[in-house]
């Protein structure tokens, strides 16, 4: 059985509860990740945010009840929405229900789900700890590995 801790991806991207929305956004950008853990200030992780975490957060709380899309803002209004956020602390974003794996847990069940999560990420925690990351990447390069 092919477990987590074979493929785990030990390069970990994450930011602190403590990180400014700016900065999630900026390291997203340059590691190219469309999520990232976040951990506390003992190095714990305590959930993710998303993309589609910040996206939300920049639609005005008005729009988000308005069925009809025809009513919604501009690209510049709810980038001026997000503007004003930028400097607050991400903790009041992260998603603290987005799921993790163990080293020990099987490839199958974090291809399963991530398949599920539709995510692009998973965190892999040891304990409270967090080791790695597993990409949609590493769930495909399992199909590379010959003893299959």
């Amino acid at each position: 059985m092919k477990k987590v801790c074979d493929y785990i991806h030990k390069d970990i991207s994450c930011v602190n509860e403590k990180s400014s929305l700016r900065r999630v956004i900026n390291t997203m950008k340059l590691h190219r990740l469309s999520a990232l853990p976040v951990v506390n200030m003992l190095g714990e992780y305590v959930g993710c945010i998303s993309e589609q975490d910040i996206l939300n957060a920049a639609v005005p709380t008005y729009m988000k009840s308005m069925l009809d899309t025809s009513f919604m803002a501009g690209l510049d209004q709810i980038t001026i929405h997000l503007h004003r956020k930028l400097d607050e602390n991400v903790v009041q974003f992260v998603d603290v229900n987005y799921p993790s794996v163990s080293p020990d847990d099987s490839m199958s069940y974090a291809a399963d789900l991530l398949y599920r999560l539709k995510g692009t990420i998973l965190p892999v925690v040891d304990g409270k700890t967090l080791i790695g990351l597993l990409t949609r990447i590493e769930i495909l390069s399992v199909s590379l590995d010959p003893t299959i």
